[in-house]
């Protein structure tokens, strides 16, 4: 049996790639000679929804994933041996990968009846069953990126949901491409080192499978490092907490229509968004460019990560059950400092009077009274063009053909920014489609006064006070500095908070309360 894996758990997140203010190139479709062999579809049963529910969703938002382990996980005994094998690359335990790469980590618990906890594998990553061989894969669902630990002057929450602030997501995919090139990097030396890490931990690895595995898994990974080899480049820089969504389409795009899909100039980085507002939202991008029905735009992304059109074809109730799960999110935890509720009381008016046009109405809880979705110009809103200007006309091409859309989804260039809702935004910075605005005060100041270059903490302590990731005197571990002058990061526009002058501070003890 010969099975590719192709797409690692590398992207099993939803969106890789891009590179910022590259020179503009194309996306190439892969030639006949580098074209992947047939993948026969593994189908754990654990895949397998009788109806559609909100639970179904919310098993694969935040354990199981979407599936079709063949083309989107890797083999555990290969996953542990490529750790052993380039400690420097990954680190050399689940923990330690998932703190150089920004997920949120998870200590192992033998004891666990849970094989995700039992293994520590970060939150996001889990294991599935190869049914065929009895060989369980790593596979990724939508936690990996949209799930972050909130932690403040006295506690902390873990919110499932929130857009990972941290996660290095590039890097990651860079990482599996890199060590393509370093000594040792053979069918011989892998193969041994997942033999014996399988041995060790009582790993279920039949001697028949070891061979095809390892070879399919290894090949898949050149070709891989080859055809992305631009995309990496032009991510070489990944900030955390953002991606290159339409970058990383355009390479997926090229080898699923044939197409040759050309790169803007720029690349259009864009924060991992908070997923709380998409039950109101018609499109679920940040420009509104996608269209079609939320069921299937929910699980588009998971294409982008290796997902076979035909598995989605075979397993319909998944995007249903994860649309549903998404229309009812868990509980947040509200603001955990003190709030000014006079002052709250007046921001509410104000913002009612100003903001809610665009961000709609909110009952005192922060639900969502009403809120109708919108791109707000880049004239009106002047902030970055970067994203907006990401897709070219041959991306749209590629994106609109119908050999691959089947006529249920669109997708067109938009002119502006989606203002997003507001429910609780306080845990939601940095803030902007691109996180340009590292918290509500910044937001505040006027565009001409805000700062261009600071440095950031996301792990850190939450800045209660100013309403977002906390900004620190000088770069240190953990931090990164955010550099307005690079395309793609401007900190203009968005003047309307500002405009208030000091009753934005009024609106600002009012966005506490959401």
């Amino acid at each position: 049996m010969r099975s590719k894996l192709v797409d690692l758990p590398i992207l099993a997140t939803l969106v890789l790639a891009g590179g910022c203010g590259s020179a503009a190139g194309p996306a190439k479709p892969p030639s006949r000679a580098t074209r992947e062999p047939a993948v026969p579809m593994s189908d754990p049963a654990e895949y397998a929804i009788e109806r559609i529910s909100p639970e179904a969703g919310k098993a694969i938002f935040e354990r199981t994933g979407v599936g079709d382990p063949y083309r989107t996980g890797i083999p555990y005994p290969i996953f542990l041996a490529l750790l052993a094998a380039y400690p420097k690359m990954f680190g050399r335990t689940p923990q330690e990968l998932a703190i150089k790469f920004g997920f949120l980590e998870r200590a192992a618990d033998p004891a666990s009846e849970d094989p995700d906890v039992r293994a520590g594998l970060p939150q996001g990553m889990h294991l599935t069953t190869d049914p065929f061989t009895g060989v369980p894969f790593v596979v990724t669902n939508c936690s990996l990126c949209h799930a972050e630990r909130v932690r403040w002057r006295g506690g902390e929450a873990t919110v499932i949901g929130l857009g990972n602030k941290r996660v290095r997501i590039h890097d990651y995919d860079a990482a599996f491409a890199n060590i393509t090139r370093l000594p040792g990097f053979t069918a011989t030396r892998i193969g041994r080192l997942a033999d014996e890490v399988a041995t060790a931990r009582a790993i279920p690895w039949p001697e028949a499978y070891r061979e095809p595995f390892v070879g399919a898994t290894l090949a898949a990974l050149d070709r891989r490092a080859a055809s992305r080899a631009e995309l990496q480049r032009r991510t070489a820089d990944n900030p955390p907490g953002r991606v290159a969504t339409i970058e990383s389409f355009a390479v997926v795009l090229a080898e699923l229509t044939g197409q040759q899909v050309d790169l803007a100039p720029v690349v259009g980085w864009a924060k991992v968004p908070d997923v709380i507002g998409y039950a109101h939202r018609t499109t679920l991008s940040w420009d509104a460019s996608g269209e079609g029905p939320i069921d299937l735009l929910v699980v588009e992304a998971d294409v982008a990560a290796g997902v076979r059109v035909e598995w989605l074809e075979k397993h319909p109730f998944q995007g249903a059950s994860l649309g549903a799960y998404l229309r009812e999110p868990a509980k947040r935890p509200a603001f955990p400092g003190p709030i000014d509720r006079r002052l709250a009381e007046r921001g509410r008016a104000l913002f009612v009077k100003s903001c809610a046009d665009c961000h709609g109405d909110y009952a005192p809880d922060g639900r969502v009274l009403a809120y109708d979705e919108g791109a707000i110009d880049l004239a009106d809103l002047g902030t970055d063009p970067a994203r907006v200007q990401a897709p070219t006309p041959s991306f749209v091409r590629a994106a609109n053909d119908p050999q691959l859309t089947r006529g249920y989804t669109r997708f067109r260039r938009s002119t502006g920014y989606v203002p997003p809702v507001l429910t609780n935004v306080w845990a939601r910075a940095p803030f902007g489609h691109a996180g340009q605005w590292p918290s509500l005060a910044v937001m505040a100041l006027r565009p001409d006064q805000r700062p261009t270059s600071f440095v950031v903490e996301p792990a850190g302590l939450y800045d209660l006070a100013a309403v977002g990731v906390p900004m620190r005197p000088e770069a240190g571990a953990g931090t990164y500095r955010h550099d307005a002058s690079q395309p793609g990061f401007s900190v203009a526009g968005h003047p309307f908070l500002a405009d208030l002058g000091r009753d934005a501070a009024a609106v600002i003890e009012y966005l506490k309360t959401l």
